[in-house]
C-alpha cells in the first residue's frame, strides 16, 4: 500500500481519527485561524497520540486542483490488507454477518470512492478487488469516499479465487447485471457478496457463471445502464431494508 495517503477533507480527518484509523501525522499551516472543526481535529489527534505538525504555507501539499495549497491535511499510516479466509473468520468470531462488495473491472477512482462511501454506510464489512496496475485505495479514492474506504477491510485477490472461497463459506454471490431478476425479488438477507462490474466492460461471462445468481435494476426503455456507484447503492440499501423488516 502507498505509505503517504493524504486525507484533505476536514470532516474525513475527524471521522477517521475518532474511528481509530491510524495516521502518521496531521499537518496544519502556521497561524491558521482554527475553526471549531479544526480544533476538534487537534483534540482528537492528541487523544490518539497522532503528531500535529505546524508548517509554513509553502511546505503544505498543493490542492488537487489549482495552484494554491492546503491548510490542513492528514497522512494515513499504511493500511494492511486482509486475507479473505482470515477476514471471514474474524467476522464470525465477532458475531458479524459477512456483507461484501467484490469489484470486477470497476473503473475510475470516483466510482470506487462512491461505492466505498455507500458501502461503509450500509454495513459492508469487506471490499474485495483485483486491480493489478494500482491499488484500490489511493489519494483519489480517499477523496471521493470522504475517507470511508480506509474504514472497510480490504482484500486483494483474484476474482475466481474469491468466489471459490466465498462459496466454500456459504456466502451467496450475486452479480449485478441487466439480465438478472429484479433486485427486490431476491433475498439479500444473511451472508452475501455483491459482484459489481465496470460500466464499459461489465462482468465477464466466466465470472457470471461462477456466481450463485444475478440481480438487476429495472429501468425504463431507452436507458442502457446506471452509474455503477448508484446501482451499487440501490442494491446495498435494499439489503438494509430487507433486514430491517424481518
Amino acid at each position: 500500500m502507498n505509505n503517504s495517503l493524504i486525507v484533505r477533507n476536514k470532516n474525513a480527518i475527524k471521522e477517521l481519527l475518532v474511528a481509530g484509523v491510524k495516521f502518521e501525522k496531521i499537518q496544519i499551516v502556521v497561524d491558521l485561524k482554527q475553526d471549531l472543526l479544526t480544533q476538534e481535529i487537534v483534540v482528537a489527534a492528541k487523544k490518539a497520540m497522532v503528531p500535529v505538525e505546524m508548517c509554513t504555507y509553502d511546505k503544505m501539499p498543493k490542492r488537487r486542483e489549482g495552484g494554491s495549497r492546503e491548510v490542513i491535511v492528514g497522512y494515513l499510516a499504511p493500511i494492511t490488507e486482509w486475507k479473505l479466509d482470515d477476514l471471514i473468520a474474524d467476522l464470525y468470531r465477532k458475531n458479524q454477518v459477512p456483507f461484501f462488495v467484490l469489484a470486477n473491472r470497476v473503473e475510475f477512482e470516483n466510482n470506487i470512492g462512491i461505492i466505498a462511501r455507500t458501502a461503509f454506510a450500509s454495513g459492508v464489512n469487506g471490499f474485495i478487488f483485483q486491480r493489478e496496475t494500482d491499488e484500490v485505495i489511493n489519494n483519489e479514492t480517499i477523496q471521493y469516499s470522504v475517507g470511508s474506504i480506509a474504514r472497510i477491510p480490504l482484500v486483494k485477490l483474484s476474482i475466481f479465487e474469491a468466489l471459490k472461497i466465498l462459496k466454500r463459506n456459504n456466502i451467496k454471490t450475486l452479480s449485478l447485471q441487466m439480465t438478472g431478476v429484479p433486485y427486490y425479488q431476491e433475498d439479500l438477507s444473511g451472508a452475501v457478496a455483491l459482484v459489481l462490474g465496470g460500466e464499459a466492460k461489465g462482468i465477464s461471462n466466466e465470472v457470471l457463471n461462477k456466481c450463485d445468481g444475478a440481480i438487476s435494476i429495472p429501468m425504463k426503455s431507452g436507458i442502457d445502464s446506471l452509474n455503477v456507484g448508484i446501482s451499487a447503492g440501490i442494491v446495498m440499501y435494499e439489503k438494509v431494508r430487507q433486514e430491517m423488516v424481518k
